[in-house]
């Protein structure tokens, strides 16, 4: 199915337009998040984040290249996905840092 026909399926709402653009894209898209995040459970979650994200976006905008929009939005979901991820691991650290820290000051009861 060409892009104008996937994309007239999003402006008309049928849930078909989501199928026909995980049929179309699936494997690209799959390639572009696993290329990108650490591990293929979260690859497949952003794949279904970026059919939601179109089925949201689509029907005011219109995208000339349906590729390139697409591979746009699952490069955006992996990067909010890897500064989720890092934050949390970065604020994990800050415990175990500061009681390293606590042998080096020095005792005041003495």
């Amino acid at each position: 199915m060409e892009d104008t026909q996937i994309v007239a399926l999003f402006f008309s709402r049928s849930e078909e337009a989501i199928s026909e653009t995980s049929r179309k894209y699936d494997g690209y898209l799959k390639t572009i998040a696993c290329n990108i995040l650490p591990n293929s459970e979260d690859a497949e979650e952003i794949l279904n984040d970026v059919y939601l994200a179109a089925w949201n976006s689509i029907p005011p905008k219109s995208p000339p290249v349906l590729k390139c929009y697409l591979s746009r939005i699952v490069r955006n979901l992996c990067f909010k996905k890897i500064e989720y991820l890092t934050v949390a691991k970065r604020g994990g650290n800050a415990e175990m840092l500061l009681s390293e820290l606590e042998e080096c000051i020095p005792d005041t009861s003495k």
